[in-house]
């Protein structure tokens, strides 16, 4: 579109908007639209006529685009705060429009003029369905990229952010009419930049987020035409695709006749990699071909024609993406199936010579084609389909009445080959009313996933915000389902929908979306342990599985893999494998191969995926298949050693995964610690390297570093190649079951409270020099992968010494609670017996910090030494005595930590010493050579001395430091709070807190994060995730007035979305401080949804719902219910209500006539009933259900639950 030529390039700063009343007809009720109807005259016909076609003044406009910012409103009653609350800001001088429309979706006002920012759809095909991703931003028709399983397949080519905000208005989805109304005609491109300096002639852009949709609506007051596309993934199929429903309304007051060619601009066909397109594109496209598209245009198909690779084996392509397209109408030619329509994959038949895609030249008309192409023209055309990209274009043509509109959908899809496509895929999809029933499925899926959170408060964006958050947080962590249930035993437990948190800003990672049943990618162990805390609060039924499949990654040094693959099945008993193969196929070819299939370890999604490949006719419905085969199977938990080092933070997530577990379990403590099945040790081909061969001379100047702190000895190399071999290994040489042996080959297994005492050994040998931190001792930190250069400067981190703190004391008193013995490793009992000596000597004043922490790391490599290969097999059994908190050990080893914590105090800046540092760094201060590093030509050295520096402070320390308060008084917990507070870890502008406080001054070894700008990514920055960490601390501390007044101001759903830049449904992993030097940048969020904030607010949610511990034990030792709900008297609806989900199952009502903060008043009642028949619900008075009623609610055999509050006796 182009401005008339007298028009002035818009000023600077922000333009005034006025918003419109939203059109209603869009939510898909009857509601009448509002009143506003653009005028219709000679001159806006005029104006019309010169709509955008991109010269090069335009083209350079749009960077600037991506920097204008738009003022918003938000309506205050749809956060439901108070009017003297903290939403009271948000106040617009205008007036209110709305943030959502009727459909609970998030309204982004004119979106291409505001922040830019990218998102994306879940990618969930359902539990039987194949995902499709697909990532957009708020730029041009918003579908940056789309494709199947990794960024290999793109059909739109992945791009990373800054890209995709220039070039998705160009490459991506376009619509391009030529229209005729009365006797003028006009051309015009929706959604393609614009130059916004006259309101009369501007259109209006929304963007409507949904849960599982996306769509984006262009009101045009020059050609009077608004034009809507929606965007989703239809769930349940067996093939992945995107639908883009393009909806044409006439808003003039007569009749339009529109040439309507809508599509992508480019598709990749299938075969293609992300790198090859980057790197040799032109090259690749020789290879490009459509198929399916001799005799018809109306259903090509898109691939590669052989494999690119130069080798010897020529590979042939049978995979392919398609494309169909229709109107939406109720006549057909079969009255069943929507005609289908010409499908245009030769660009230059629209464009002509405009490569860079802006100016439909061929099509508008040109020098050379003055009166340009009709649809008729387009459709006889014939079409280049090879040796170039091809495009997916629909052509249609028709007139609107008024008031009417048209919709042309287009889907975009993958098929295993053509046949699949044409025989399988393309009747259905044609079928009339597929597309509205797939949308309603979708926008269905989306609500069941996340019933299990459901909430009814008086903060309806809260009420939706804990939706979204649970569903961003399975796209990470894995949505836990039951399988293979059987009377009698526990269900297995298999997280669908996970995947490693890669797109189009986190553009390092390489995501993988299986397309599958049952979809689930890889994950990072950090990263799927905490997003899979809550789960046994969600669901009752995952009972330990999390617990004891984390504690099995442990290896013997206590370190952990980086990548949790998806988990196996394997049916080891050959005669169970013949017997439930019979029950699949029948005799013949089909169950040999069936027989063959279950023989090998398997996925559920990838068992299906060979069942189909391999032709076999079942014998029974593939909901029976899965639980069938799934019953008689063991369940395998995989990893994959991918890295270059350990981090110090990964165990400290385990201890959460136990508390909760003993939330809904209290009872099942030492069944699960000490009787359950024992669990073995990972064995990664990576070990710590002795400190002799990784301290190391790095200069003349005499700076000792840490380098190369993680070897692949051949001998753990060899062990493996053996594994990889046996024929009961489940997995392949990348992820599986790699178990830590014996010398006679048996896997090693230990029960849970060994392990939990190996993990604590091992982490309390590595405390540092002055029993302060936790080294970075592996190559890698802790929870801030941006301090990546701290373990070469001998960094300890505090941390990870207050969650070891935790873990020591939970092991030590749960040893004296149980009064069992406890049987260790013998290996591990020496070490351990090494500690005790020389904490003795050190206790005794016969050995000074340093000798104690030369003496016990010396023991931990000898150790270290003795199992790199293999543990011996023998067990030691410890007594409590000798190893609990009381008498034992592991006291000894906890006051010494306490020691630790009140030294790194010392070191904390503000006047009362309540901040703690959060990192340490030690400079050797003498040294001796010992030895030569051949790999990097560097002397080696044996340490004698250090000089400790504290770094200035990060948020992480105090946040962590709280959790070792649990017993402090009130005001001690509040102390450290006000200290945080008034600290330079506070923005005073932006009311929140930083991840740091100003870095500057530190060197550029500490690690990448000095490379950034203070304010930007992990310098100094609002680091969601350790913000939100930070108030769960509060929660947890009892700090509850001063938690509720950060959340109002912290927490997603409490943000100006304007500011923000997102929807306030959806978190970011950090926000710009205004310590960055660009201020309108401040208060932005970056890196959308799939962080660590949805772990923390899930734990803050369950803890506000229901208390820290819903279920805990009598002075008998008998289980109870008691609900200790965490609300503030803003929550309570009018009618003094409270609903949510317990245990994910059980609606539970609290009532509060009062409506006052709950902790200010006490449960007086409880009422269980098991649904609307039940004429005797049982009624509790007081503030605890015994047993046996507490036992029924945790099965789960009441449907509600109303608990009613009275007043705090």
């Amino acid at each position: 579109r182009k401005t008339p030529p007298t028009a002035a390039m818009p000023p600077s700063g922000p333009m005034p908007v006025v918003y419109e009343e939203f059109d209603s007809a869009l939510l898909g009720d009857d509601a009448p639209r509002g009143s506003y109807r653009p005028p219709s005259s000679p001159e806006t016909l005029r104006r019309a006529r010169t709509i955008f076609r991109a010269g090069a003044a335009a083209t350079a406009f749009v960077a600037s685009l991506a920097l204008l910012m738009v003022v918003g409103h938000v309506s205050e009653a749809q956060f439901g705060a108070p009017a003297d609350g903290p939403m009271a800001r948000l106040r617009a001088s205008e007036g209110d429009a709305e943030v959502f429309d009727g459909s609970g979706r998030y309204i982004m006002r004119n979106f291409d003029r505001a922040k830019p920012m990218s998102s994306f759809l879940p990618g969930v095909g359902g539990l039987w369905g194949i995902p499709m991703w697909a990532f957009y931003v708020n730029r041009g028709q918003a579908m940056a990229t789309f494709g199947v399983e990794k960024k290999d397949s793109g059909i739109l080519m992945f791009q990373t952010a800054e890209k995709a905000y220039q070039v998705t208005p160009y490459n991506g989805f376009r619509t391009i009419l030529k229209a005729q109304r009365g006797d003028k005609t006009f051309e015009a491109q929706p959604f393609m930049p614009v130059i916004d300096n006259d309101p009369d002639t501007t259109p209006r852009r929304d963007m409507f987020i949904g849960t599982n949709e996306l769509e984006i609506e262009e009101s045009d007051p020059v050609t009077e035409v608004r034009t809507n596309a929606l965007y989703f993934t239809p769930p349940n199929e067996d093939f992945p695709a995107l639908v883009r429903r393009v909806t044409f309304t006439n808003e003039g007051s007569d009749d339009v006749t529109l040439d309507v060619v809508d599509g992508l601009a480019k598709l990749e066909p299938f075969g293609v990699t992300f790198g090859q397109l980057s790197m040799m594109g032109r090259t690749m496209e020789g290879w490009m071909h459509v198929y399916n598209f001799a005799e018809e245009h109306t259903r090509p198909f898109f691939h590669l024609v052989t494999s690119p690779a130069d080798t010897a084996e020529v590979q042939l392509i049978e995979e392919g993406h398609f494309v169909m397209a229709f109107e939406e109408s109720d006549t057909s030619s079969d009255g069943e199936h929507h005609d289908l329509l010409d499908i245009i994959c030769d660009q230059q038949l629209i464009f002509g010579t405009d490569t860079t895609l802006s100016v439909p030249r061929a099509f508008f008309g040109s020098k050379e084609t003055p009166e340009g192409r009709t649809v008729a023209d387009l459709r006889e055309l014939s079409q280049s389909t090879t040796s170039r990209t091809p495009s997916a274009f629909a052509a249609s043509a028709f007139t609107l009445k008024p008031g009417e509109q048209r919709t042309m959908t287009m889907v975009i899809g993958h098929a295993d080959d053509l046949d699949a496509f044409l025989t399988d895929i393309a009747p259905q999809v044609q079928a009339k009313g597929y597309i509205s029933r797939k949308r309603s499925e979708a926008q269905e899926l989306t609500r069941t996933l996340t019933e299990r959170v459901s909430m009814s408060s008086a903060v309806k964006q809260m009420d939706e915000y804990v939706k979204q958050n649970y569903l961003d947080n399975a796209l990470r962590g894995g949505m836990p389902f039951e399988m293979g249930v059987s009377p009698g035993h526990q269900p297995k437990i298999y997280h669908a929908f996970s995947r490693i948190h890669g797109d189009l800003e986190r553009d390092y990672n390489n995501f993988v979306i299986e397309p599958t049943y049952f979809s689930q990618g890889p994950g990072n162990f950090r990263d799927v342990n905490q997003n899979r805390r809550c789960d046994v609060l969600q669901l009752p039924s995952v009972g330990d599985f999390n617990v004891r499949q984390f504690f099995t990654f442990v290896q013997s040094d206590g370190y952990n893999q980086l990548t949790v693959a998806t988990a196996f099945f394997k049916i080891y008993d050959p005669q169970l494998v013949r017997s439930v193969a019979s029950r699949l196929a029948a005799p013949g070819l089909g169950l040999e191969l069936v027989r063959d299939l279950l023989e090998q370890p398997f996925r559920p999604g990838q068992l299906f995926n060979d069942i189909q490949k391999a032709g076999i006719k079942l014998m029974i419905p593939r909901e029976d298949l899965l639980e069938l085969v799934t019953r008689y199977a063991e369940q395998v938990p995989a990893g994959l050693y991918s890295q270059n080092g350990f981090w110090t933070d990964h165990f400290t997530y385990n201890l959460d995964l136990i508390h909760n577990f003993l939330a809904v379990y209290p009872d099942k403590k030492a069944q699960m610690l000490y009787d359950a099945p024992p669990i073995p040790f990972f064995f990664s081909p990576g070990r710590v390297a002795n400190r002799e061969d990784k301290n190391m001379l790095a200069d003349n100047q005499g700076n000792v570093r840490q380098y190369d702190a993680v070897t692949s000895p051949s001998t753990k190399h060899d062990m493996l190649d053996e594994m990889y071999g046996e024929t009961d290994y489940v997995g392949n040489k990348q992820a599986g079951a790699m178990w830590q042996r014996t010398p006679d080959k048996k896997v090693f297994k230990v029960p849970v409270i060994s392990k939990v005492v190996l993990l604590v050994v091992n982490k309390f040998a590595i405390l540092d020099p002055l029993g302060m931190g936790v080294e970075m001792e592996a190559g890698k930190p802790g929870w801030n992968d941006a301090m990546n250069g701290l373990p070469g400067l001998f960094g300890s981190e505090m941390p990870s010494a207050y969650e070891l703190h935790e873990l020591l004391d939970f092991a030590a008193t749960t040893v004296d609670e149980v009064g069992r013995e406890v049987a260790l490793p013998e290996e591990l009992s020496e070490l351990l017996e090494a500690i005790d000596a020389e904490l003795s000597k050190l206790e005794e004043g016969d050995s000074t910090d340093f000798d104690y922490w030369d003496a016990v790391h010396t023991a931990l490599e000898t150790y270290r030494d003795a199992t790199e290969v293999f543990f011996s097999g023998k067990m030691v059994d410890w007594s409590a005595e000798k190893l609990g908190k009381a008498t034992g050990i592991l006291g000894r080893m906890h006051k010494r930590m306490d020691q630790g914590i009140a030294r790194a105090l010392s070191y904390a800046p503000d006047k009362g010493h309540k901040v703690s540092p959060t990192y340490f760094r030690y400079t050797v201060t003498t040294y001796e050579l010992v030895g030569y590093n051949t790999a990097r030509g560097l002397p080696t050295v044996r340490v004698k001395g250090f000089e400790p520096e504290a770094l200035p402070l990060f948020l992480e320390g105090p946040t962590r430091h709280l959790k070792t308060l649990k017993h402090a008084p009130l005001d001690a917990k509040r102390a450290v709070y006000t200290a945080v507070k008034n600290s330079t870890l506070h923005d005073n502008k932006l009311d929140m807190y930083k991840v740091s406080e100003s870095l500057k001054g530190q060197p550029f070894e500490v690690g990448r994060m000095m490379a950034f700008d203070s304010g930007w990514l992990e310098n100094e920055s609002v680091w969601m995730h350790m913000s939100y960490k930070f108030y769960l601390e509060l929660l947890r501390a009892g700090l509850y007035e001063e938690y509720f007044d950060e959340i109002r101001k912290g927490v997603v759903c409490f943000m100006d979305p304007e500011l923000f830049g997102r929807s306030p449904l959806e978190a970011a992993s950090f926000i710009v401080s205004s310590a960055f030097p660009e201020e309108s940048q401040h208060g932005s969020g970056y890196l959308p949804r799939l962080s660590g904030t949805t772990a923390e607010f899930l734990s803050m949610w369950n803890h506000m719902m229901m208390g820290e511990a819903p279920f805990t034990l009598d002075h008998g030792g008998k289980l109870q219910l008691e609900l200790k709900p965490v609300i503030s008297e803003w929550m309570w609806k009018e009618d003094s209500t409270l609903s949510f989900k317990f245990l994910g199952s059980i609606d539970v009502v609290y009532v509060n006539e009062a409506k006052s903060n709950s902790w200010e008043s006490d449960i007086v009642s409880y009422e269980l009933s098991k649904g609307p028949g039940d004429k005797a619900p049982v009624r509790i008075d007081g503030s605890v259900v015994p047993s046996p009623s507490a036992g029924d609610v945790r099965a789960l055999k009441y449907k509600t639950m109303t608990v009613t509050f009275g007043k705090k006796v």
